[in-house]
């Protein structure tokens, strides 16, 4: 690893910037500001001294083009101030030394505070590796041998301690009951303002780039299954101590492919999820300036700057400045959950809600839900930083692995999982104690991760071009260890990411098709080990990539979304090889069901009714009890190739329908369902089955207590 200073113009270039910057920090007016800039050419263009200021700032950064628009330019003032922005550039450009020197006038932009931390092990185990799922937490000393790393910087990266939770073991259940009773004090905050670029996801008509909240997966887009995922902690909540809970959403979305707009359009056709429009806030992410391994900024045409999200960091500078922090203490929250709409594993079964209850039992400031880290993904990994008396819990993202010396090699020769556990951007805060660190270290984690790309002045071929990001994990570096914790949990029970489209070779990693493959693994679980289901045997990633899944299976969060709560609900019978089973409903009784086709169940009223347009959770939702019932029809169409299992979309040459609007019932028991059926049941109403010599009849009566 080469720690020598790369380019001389860029230090030259980074000096004068920081004399100018120190001669703006005496400056008091607009025209002192100017004045200091030092650019005697003048703009004819400008028509105010705000305008004369933008420009002349830009142009001593080296953009001596005239721009159209000088909007980017003001935000970007306003958010990191457009000088600042650019010296940071060329210092974390002009060395490859990890603590660049940042003068103390812009420190306030990300520059690591140092401190004396002490790592607390929480009761914990070390993490020495993972060789899969079935072990990879062992007792021994974390610090030793290989698993400890002596950085050229001075200082130790080791593996960090943590709670493993894999086993729903008494500490693990408490924790999850902690989770479940402490939503009322939750927040829930999504970063959804990425360029997802790799995603290359388009608008079928307009050929419009679409944000990843547009990405439908299982037959909804991102953004609503996690707002289902959370709605179903909430209804856990009120069936375990009946009490309605509304957690407030805060989004920071962005205006690149028109991201914001899109946001709000899911949430308005969704009648903002039968929630208070007000319960919802927006944090508009700033874009930035790209540029090259010089430092000069891209264009994406002529006058027009080439922006670029920067980075998850912005998070909780936004949080502060638009005021976010105050709100939700006004409304008595006192913790958060952030975490990523493109990773819709992280909700399945208890891991999350175990991770939020050791989270709120011990009061801690900060929380990282970790699993084992495969090689080679785009993942950060959870790292122990060791410097001295000094020790922090934090995280590493995958672009500073050379920087930091660490080389993505699996713990094990042959292995597939790396030494340090990943970081999987599902996190855990304290709000009045993030925003006390905020106000001094508003940017965490400053860094460049350079990709290729075209821009204005190269047309023709891709060159490297970065921006200058900030990583909202790394606010973890400002708090003393023993105020955070990280857990361990199975890596498909915590993890599968939908970052980058799919190709030709088949990769599953990081794929919608990966991710449909993670979720039907933990579904194969989810029947056999805790229904008592028989299944068809599931084949391993490169037989699935090819010929598909052996049943598909999918379930409102709502079920559950406890396995443990779901295995309560369906008990034993059989999936048939190439059979599918859909269940949107919480209220479900079945016992020994025997599928051979589709099975499909849709409750209007999932987890409650509606009340001048709001959901109130409630008992008054489509319910339905199904006990020793065979149902048999041709199903999905097998000899068709054109389905996207991942996405929900499957062509059927026929199947059960069962449609239950509003609070209404449907009871089938000791009968045989055959054929291309579909059967509504009204509101109000109940629907039973039966079946007399062979025939099967359908009987629809009110429902009891219901007006």
């Amino acid at each position: 690893m080469n720690l020598t200073i790369c380019d001389n113009s860029l230090i030259e270039r980074r000096q004068k910037l920081f004399s100018i910057l120190e001669a703006l920090q005496k400056a008091e007016t607009l025209e002192e500001k100017i004045s200091a800039l030092g650019v005697k050419k003048t703009f004819p263009w400008v028509e105010t001294l705000e305008e004369e200021y933008l420009v002349k700032a830009a142009f001593v950064c080296g953009q001596e083009e005239r721009l159209e628009s000088l909007e980017s330019l003001r935000v970007l003032e306003s958010f990191y101030g457009i000088l600042k922005y650019h010296y940071l550039v060329l210092t974390l450009l002009s060395t490859e030394k990890e603590e660049a020197l940042i003068p103390k006038q812009v420190q306030e932009l990300g520059a690591c505070q140092s401190r004396r931390f002490r790592f607390s092990s929480l009761e914990a185990v070390p993490y020495r590796g993972d060789r899969g799922d079935a072990e990879g937490v062992k007792d021994g000393d974390a610090g030793a041998g290989k698993n400890q790393f002596l950085n050229l910087f001075g200082y130790t990266l080791r593996p960090p301690e943590g709670i493993d939770i894999r086993k729903e073991d008494e500490v693990v259940k408490k924790a999850i009951l902690e989770g479940i009773k402490r939503q009322g004090e939750m927040a829930e905050v999504y970063p959804v303002g990425g360029a997802a670029d790799r995603l290359e996801l388009k608008d079928e008509k307009t050929e419009e780039g679409l944000p990843a909240a547009r990405l439908i997966f299982l037959g909804k887009p991102l953004l609503e299954g996690v707002i289902a995922d959370l709605q179903a902690r909430e209804y856990l909540h009120y069936k375990f101590f009946g009490k309605q809970v509304t957690t407030p959403i805060v989004m920071m979305t962005s205006h690149v492919n028109r991201n914001h707009a899109h946001i709000r359009a899911i949430c308005a056709q969704n009648k903002w999820f039968g929630r208070p429009e007000e319960s919802f806030r927006f944090a508009t992410q700033p874009l930035v300036p790209t540029f090259t391994k010089q430092g000069k900024w891209c264009l994406q045409r002529q006058g027009k700057l080439l922006l670029k999200p920067g980075g998850h960091g912005a998070l909780w500078k936004l949080l502060d400045q638009e005021g976010v922090f105050a709100w939700l203490k006004k409304l008595g929250k006192k913790k958060m959950l952030v975490r990523q709409i493109n990773n819709p594993m992280a909700a399945i079964d208890y891991g999350l809600l175990a991770f939020l209850g050791l989270g709120h039992a011990q009061d801690k400031a900060f929380g990282f839900a970790s699993c084992p880290r495969l090689v080679n993904a785009h993942e950060g990994m959870n790292v122990v930083k060791v410097q001295g008396e000094e020790e922090v819990l934090t995280n590493v993202e995958y672009c500073d692995f050379e920087k930091r010396g660490i080389e993505d090699k699996p713990f094990e020769p042959g292995g597939s999982h790396s030494r340090f556990p990943s970081n999987t951007n599902i996190l855990f805060a304290d709000i009045e104690k993030i925003e006390e660190v905020v106000r001094k270290n508003p940017n965490p984690g400053l860094l460049v991760n350079f990709r290729k790309g075209h821009h204005y002045h190269s047309p023709n071929h891709k060159e490297p071009i970065a921006r200058l990001e900030t990583t909202m994990q790394n606010i973890a570096d400002h708090f003393p260890a023993s105020e955070s914790y990280l857990t361990f949990n199975k890596r498909r029970k915590t993890i599968s990411t939908t970052k980058r489209k799919s190709t030709a070779k088949g990769a599953l990693l990081e794929t919608p098709e990966g991710c449909y493959y993670d979720y039907m693994l933990n579904a194969h679980e989810l029947l056999g080990a805790y229904c008592n289901m028989e299944l068809p045997s599931f084949p391993d990633g490169t037989t699935f990539a090819k010929e598909g899944p052996p049943f598909l299976f999918s379930y409102h969060p709502a079920l559950g979304p406890l396995y443990s709560i779901i295995g309560k609900k369906i008990r034993g019978g059989t999936l048939a090889n190439g059979s599918e089973l859909q269940l949107e409903i919480a209220d479900l009784n079945i016992e020994n069901l025997t599928l051979e086709g589709s099975l499909l169940i849709d409750a209007t009223n999932i987890m409650g009714h509606q009340e001048e347009g709001l959901l109130r959770y409630s008992d008054q939702t489509g319910q339905c009890i199904l006990k020793n019932v065979t149902v048999k029809n041709e199903g999905i169409d097998w000899e068709e190739e054109d389905h996207l299992f991942w996405k929900h979309e499957v062509k059927r040459r026929s199947a059960l329908k069962v449609v239950l609007h509003g609070h209404s019932q449907f009871i089938a028991e000791n009968v045989t369902l055959r054929g291309d059926l579909t059967l509504d049941v009204p509101h109000g109403m109940k629907m039973t089955a039966k079946e007399e010599k062979g025939r099967v009849s359908f009987i629809m009566e009110p429902l009891d207590g219901v007006s």
